[in-house]
This record gives C-alpha cells, sequence and structure tokens, in this order.
C-alpha cells in the first residue's frame, strides 16, 4: 500500500450558505488522527467564510451559472462523502449536493433554490421531476467537462440509531440514486394511513433550532388528510434550545407569516425571477403550499422567549406544553387515529 503525502490530499468542509464549521466540529467530524495530520490542508466552504473564493465554470441546461470554490481546483479527484437521508425540497441529502450548494457561490445557490418556489415536485423522497435537484445533477458534469475534474461519492446511509445500512462509491449520480431509492426510502420513510392530527417529534441535533426543526413539520405534513373537517393539524415537538436560527430565516418568515399564501407563492416567484430568493426562502414556500391541508403547531417546554415571540408573527402557533396546545384544537382532530412520529427530522411518513 502505497502512503499519500500529506500535501496530496486536501480535505473541505462544504458547507454551502451555513455559518463555517469550528475546528472543533471538524476534529469531531473526521477524528483526531485525521486532523491533526491534515489540520493544514483543511479548508471550509461556505459563503459566510471571508476567504471562500468562487469562480465561473460554467453553466446548467436550465441556465444556473455555476460557480464553484476555488479550492477545488488544484485536485484531479473530488471525493465526497455524507449520509443520504430525505431533505425537504432536493429529495434526499448528499450526492452532487456536496457540490451545490456545498461548495458554490450565492448566485449559483440562490438561482437553483429558486426554482423551488411555488413546485410541489421539489420535496422529499423526489428525484425525478424536481427540477432543483436534477439542477444540482448537472454539476459534476460541468465539472468535468470545463475543469477536467473527476467527481466521486463515498455516500452511507444510516438508521435512525446510527447504525450503518449501506455505504456505496462512485458516480455522484448513479451511486446515489441507487442509495437513495433503494436503501434511503427504505430506512427513513414509512406507509400509514393519513390522520387529522400528526404529531412529529424532531429528535437530535435536528431540534436544536427552529429552522431544523421545521423540517419534522413539513415532513409530517404528507400524512395528513388533506380533505378533513377541521382542517388537519401537524403539532411538532422540539427542544428548540439554541433558539430560531439564521438571520436570512428570520427575515423570510417575519415577511411573509402573516400574509395569505397566495400572495406569498406570487411573492417568491417575483424574487426568484429577479435572482433575489435566499437560502431560507424555501420554509415559506414549503408553508405556503401546505397551508391547504393542515395547520401547524410547534410544542417547545424550554425554547428561549425570542421564538415564542418570533412564530406570533407567523401563522404557526406555539404553546409551551402538549396539554396547553390539544385544548385549543376541535376535538375531532383527535377523537380516532393520531399518528405519531418519533423520529421526524429523518423520517418521512407516506399516505397510503
Amino acid at each position: 500500500m502505497i502512503e499519500p503525502k500529506t500535501d496530496d490530499i486536501k480535505i473541505i468542509c462544504a458547507g454551502g450558505t451555513h455559518v463555517p464549521s469550528e475546528p472543533d466540529f471538524i476534529k469531531k467530524v473526521v477524528g483526531e488522527d485525521i486532523y491533526k495530520r491534515y489540520q493544514k490542508n483543511i479548508r471550509v466552504s461556505s459563503v459566510k467564510n471571508p476567504s471562500s473564493k468562487y469562480e465561473w465554470i460554467g453553466v446548467t441546461s436550465r441556465g444556473t451559472p455555476v460557480e464553484l470554490n476555488k479550492e477545488l481546483f488544484d485536485r484531479d479527484l473530488l471525493i465526497s462523502t455524507l449520509n443520504v437521508q430525505p431533505h425537504y425540497f432536493a429529495g434526499y441529502e448528499g450526492g452532487a449536493k456536496a457540490l451545490l450548494p456545498g461548495c458554490s457561490g450565492l448566485k449559483t445557490i440562490t438561482t437553483n433554490h429558486g426554482y423551488v418556489i411555488g413546485n410541489p415536485n421539489c420535496r422529499e423522497l423526489a428525484i425525478k421531476g424536481n427540477p432543483t435537484r436534477e439542477d444540482m445533477n448537472e454539476v459534476p458534469n460541468v465539472l468535468r467537462e470545463f475543469m477536467k475534474i473527476e467527481h466521486r461519492i463515498l455516500d452511507f446511509v444510516l438508521n435512525q440509531d446510527g447504525t450503518l445500512v449501506k455505504a456505496a462509491y462512485g458516480d455522484p449520480n448513479l451511486a446515489h440514486q441507487q442509495l437513495a431509492e433503494n436503501y434511503s426510502r427504505r430506512a427513513h420513510s414509512v406507509t400509514s394511513r393519513p390522520s387529522a392530527l400528526v404529531i412529529s417529534v424532531a429528535d437530535g441535533p435536528a431540534g436544536t433550532n427552529l429552522y431544523q426543526a421545521l423540517k419534522a413539520a413539513t415532513f409530517g405534513a404528507g400524512l395528513v388528510n388533506p380533505s378533513h373537517q377541521p382542517k388537519s393539524t401537524v403539532l411538532l415537538l422540539a427542544a428548540l434550545e439554541t433558539g430560531i436560527g439564521g438571520d436570512a430565516f428570520k427575515a423570510e418568515m417575519e415577511t411573509y407569516g402573516k400574509m395569505e399564501p397566495e400572495m406569498v407563492i406570487e411573492d417568491l416567484k417575483k424574487r426568484a425571477k429577479l435572482g433575489k430568493v435566499t437560502e431560507a426562502s424555501q420554509k415559506p414556500n414549503r408553508f405556503s403550499l401546505d397551508d391547504k391541508k393542515t395547520d401547524f403547531i410547534v410544542v417547545s417546554p424550554i425554547a428561549p422567549p425570542p421564538v415564542e415571540e418570533f412564530l406570533g408573527k407567523t401563522r404557526i402557533k406555539f404553546f409551551r406544553s402538549i396539554d396547553d396546545a390539544l385544548r385549543t384544537l376541535d376535538q375531532k382532530l383527535y377523537e380516532k387515529d393520531v399518528a405519531v412520529i418519533p423520529y421526524g427530522s429523518s423520517t418521512v411518513p407516506v399516505a397510503a
């Protein structure tokens, strides 16, 4: 076995629009030994990282300008790794998503994410027919054609308890699709009859702030009875101990929180055409699309006061206890079946 030289390997943390990862977090992810050996070769790609520089290399068939982090361009081969689990508008995590949005510039990300607006096909478990996902999947080919750089993935699927289901190495689209459709869908989705009341738990790290926790609520909306009267309800349980989330999310929800859903979609479509959507525009978009079939409630006994104040500016109700929330609901919502999703952040219920 030939040991690679230290300079032959570079580690890039693909952060997209997220706040750059702290060194302690990176050390925990890659392990103490690897961190110590390659520390000087670790980079963080994030539009919020001043040292991240992006370069245009081409366009996708939809016209998305592909601007990638220049740190990628001194390598012959890129290998990305990520847990393939459901994503609420890109279908699944993993695959080409490591490049877009992971290592892309803001213009690339906002253009790509603009395809989500008003489109019900941009949702969890959807790859084919999902314009946002299909656009992401073109980026490896653009990188190969214009920069002669190959992208491969070593992605994996985990159970909710963290045990390995399956890992695969290969083409970022073909290997990803195999993991997504043959393994992740089986591990992370469940079929059940619709319910007028769905209780979803934002478990683990995904439940620490409102921005991440709300993904469990949107997953839960897939199981509601869309024609029930009174309107079905998704009740989200989450700790939310670290608060609301990013500034972009806060601004988007405060802008559209009380607006009628049809007007929200209309305004977001105008912004998308102008390239002025943000990484958080998908949240009010998704809640507007789901509004016809369900109401949303958030329950958290330990959320800091700003969370309650923030949700008071939206159509989402907030309570400190389940009992308080249930007392406000029509008894018809829970006189029959109530669906409970204990791992709501990584489980997609599918109505039978």
